[in-house]
């Protein structure tokens, strides 16, 4: 009898320490109160060490999987004129608390269908992290950092 008392006390105590060893900072993330986010990225340049913005703002929603977005891309490898790029972004995850978004990158691939499978099938992605006081660096000339964020 004293056996099965100790056990018992000894699964729950384990069963505590587990739940406690476990929980969340209840500060930032929109896993903790349903909360999500608009996140809008911008891309800079950089000349002289001053970032001035290109113009082109990727929008994520901190919730939803396998975003995908296009982009007009100079004449290359496969297609000599001016054509989209498709990219995708999984993984999403946004931090209220630090202000910061990281997202797994796909792509590019050359049509909506391609970059949907290789989002779907986790394929060569990157890992990415942006906050809205650094700069990113993407590109070689091409920087990343949030510019807004709006609770939805």
């Amino acid at each position: 009898m004293k056996k099965n008392i100790f056990i018992r006390t000894s699964l729950v105590a384990v069963l505590l320490v587990s739940s406690l060893a476990c929980k969340k900072d209840d500060t930032s993330t929109e896993e903790n109160n349903g909360t999500t986010w608009t996140i809008t990225v911008g891309a800079f340049s950089l000349s002289n060490g001053v970032y001035s913005p290109l113009g082109n703002e990727l929008i994520f929603d901190s919730a939803e999987e396998c975003q995908t977005w296009s982009r007009t891309a100079q004449g290359d490898a496969h297609d000599a004129n001016e054509h989209l790029h498709y990219n995708a972004a999984a993984d999403v995850s946004y931090d209220n608390g630090t202000t910061t978004f990281s997202w797994t990158e796909y792509g590019p691939e050359i049509d909506q269908a391609s970059i949907e499978a290789t989002c779907s099938n986790g394929n060569n992605g990157a890992s990415k992290t942006v906050n809205d006081t650094d700069y990113y660096q993407d590109k070689p000339n091409v920087y990343l950092k949030i510019t807004s964020v709006v609770e939805n």
